[in-house]
């Protein structure tokens, strides 16, 4: 499936408001974002360029998957 920035951008927001695996890493770069209030963080967010919003989105990627290898290693 193909994402376009939009729904790129969109999916930070969400990403921004909470960490799909609880507490977020001390390194992720939304970490910095997540204590405005929601306007700013929109606008913050929207203010980003595509680069920008894709370098996220990879550095989440990785983080999500080695998270979750993590976990069923310790399991």
């Amino acid at each position: 499936m193909r994402f376009t920035p939009l729904d790129k951008r969109i999916w930070v927001k969400g990403l921004a408001l909470e960490c799909p695996l609880g507490q977020a890493i001390d390194e992720c770069p939304l970490n910095a974002l997540r204590h405005l209030p929601v306007a700013q963080m929109n606008t913050t967010i929207n203010g980003l360029d595509d680069l920008q919003v894709n370098a996220i989105v990879k550095i989440h990627h990785h983080c999500y998957h080695d998270r979750l290898k993590e976990m069923k290693l310790a399991s």
